[in-house]
């Protein structure tokens, strides 16, 4: 039996690895992408360099980030937070090189003019837009790759998932709501308004035999539990 290690690269690629030794056992684009065409036999990518101008997909975050993924022993899928589209560019941008000082040759820009760029502060009003790039929650069959069902999100999203031994996924995202959903299919099984944005990973635990459920949204943390 082998022991895998799985995981979702920023670059819009899922691995999976033999992680004893690192060996490469297969690879999947897990979103929209058109840098590379696939993996060798070894993992590394082909490229498909875009001409210049061209929008390269994903953006400049990555298909996913630092939000923690959830593999569940009971329905045997991976699930992770993703970015559709773009969310965010790289612009290229005139600077003079100094020594000791940072340079990046360019700066983040929006995907669409005027948007709010996803790594900052939103105002009290989201005006972010579908074209500017979209959040999903997915889930992937870990034995090949493949996508098993979505959950789409209007904004991009941030938020990290748990999963449950009775198959429930708990996860939020940019545009302020905190998502149950069945971790089998995806449907919606409640959500609920916390009145910010869900950056984080949602967390489980007992006291007293009773199960909670904590977020944090803004500068407040949010507990739910079911009623007894």
């Amino acid at each position: 039996m082998l022991k895998l290690m799985l995981f979702g690269n920023r670059n819009g690629f899922f691995y999976i690895l033999d992680r004893e030794t690192g060996r490469f056992i297969n690879g999947e684009p897990y979103i929209n992408l058109n840098w590379a065409e696939g993996l060798d036999d070894v993992g590394r990518p082909i490229f498909t360099p875009q001409p210049p101008g061209t929008t390269t997909y994903p953006g400049v975050q990555g298909g996913t980030n630092w939000y923690s993924p959830s593999y569940s022993p009971s329905t045997r899928l991976f699930y992770m937070s993703t970015w559709e589209n773009n969310g965010s560019n790289f612009e290229a941008q005139e600077a003079e090189y100094e020594p000791g000082r940072t340079f990046l040759g360019g700066r983040p820009a929006p995907p669409v003019p005027g948007a709010a760029l996803p790594n900052l502060a939103r105002g009290p009003i989201n005006t972010w837009t579908e074209s500017a790039g979209t959040g999903a929650v997915k889930a992937l069959d870990p034995a090949t790759g493949e996508e098993r069902w979505k959950f789409p999100m209007t904004d991009v999203t941030t938020s990290g998932i748990l999963t449950t031994a009775t198959d429930v996924l708990f996860t939020g995202g940019r545009e302020g709501y905190f998502h149950a959903l069945d971790a089998r299919n995806g449907d919606l099984l409640w959500r609920q308004t916390l009145g910010g944005m869900i950056a984080n990973g949602p967390i489980s635990y007992s006291i007293d035999g009773r199960q909670y459920v904590a977020a944090a949204s803004g500068n407040a943390l949010f507990v739910f539990a079911l009623e007894q």
